[in-house]
């Protein structure tokens, strides 16, 4: 049987694929965060990544008005 694949195709894994090139890339990604948090900065791409995962905020109610 012939092999019709080119020389030249990359393999690209499926995304959301474990794989443990991604695990690393993960792994890598997330000690950098940390670290930056432990010094009290915020890594750009976790930018509001509490604000949204704790949800919009209930408005503040300052008075409430009985209209009929």
């Amino acid at each position: 049987m012939t092999d019709n694949k080119p020389d030249d195709v990359t393999v690209v894994p499926i995304p959301g694929e474990d794989t443990d090139a991604e695990r690393k890339r993960i792994r890598k990604s997330n000690d950098r965060d940390q670290a930056k948090e432990r010094v009290g900065e915020v890594a750009r791409h976790n930018e509001g990544y509490d604000d949204a995962a704790d949800g919009v905020p209930s408005p503040k109610v300052s008075r409430v008005v009985d209209e009929d």
